[in-house]
């Protein structure tokens, strides 16, 4: 589900299907500053973003942690990203710079 308008934390945890008891997947367009949640993966995240418009090198995912509550950069769309800036290949996020960007897009979604 693509957020069109900021939610609470607290709304997301009563979505339904709830796929994990404790945590959500999420991905974001970094670009278009656009946020996609709740999916079982994370590349059914990234094809709703591909069929609203993003483009595969702007995208990024995580998880956001119940107890307590954090948010993870592990997921499958940042191999890709971290490849792109020269930093691996593995699935989480180590750049702090594009972690605090990608943290405030998040923030102007969920409350």
């Amino acid at each position: 589900m693509i957020l069109k308008e900021p939610v609470n934390l607290e709304e997301l945890w009563k979505l339904d299907p709830q796929y994990f008891p404790n945590m959500i997947k999420f991905c974001l367009d970094r670009k278009r500053r656009v946020v996609a949640v709740n999916e079982e993966m994370h590349n059914d995240l990234e094809y709703e973003l591909y069929d609203d418009g993003s483009d595969e090198h702007d995208i990024y995912g995580g998880n956001i942690m119940k107890s307590p509550v954090s948010v993870v950069w592990t997921a499958h769309p940042n191999i890709s990203r971290n490849r792109e800036l020269g930093i691996g290949a593995g699935r989480e996020l180590t750049d702090q710079t594009v972690i605090d960007e990608l943290l405030e897009i998040l923030k102007e979604y969920i409350k």
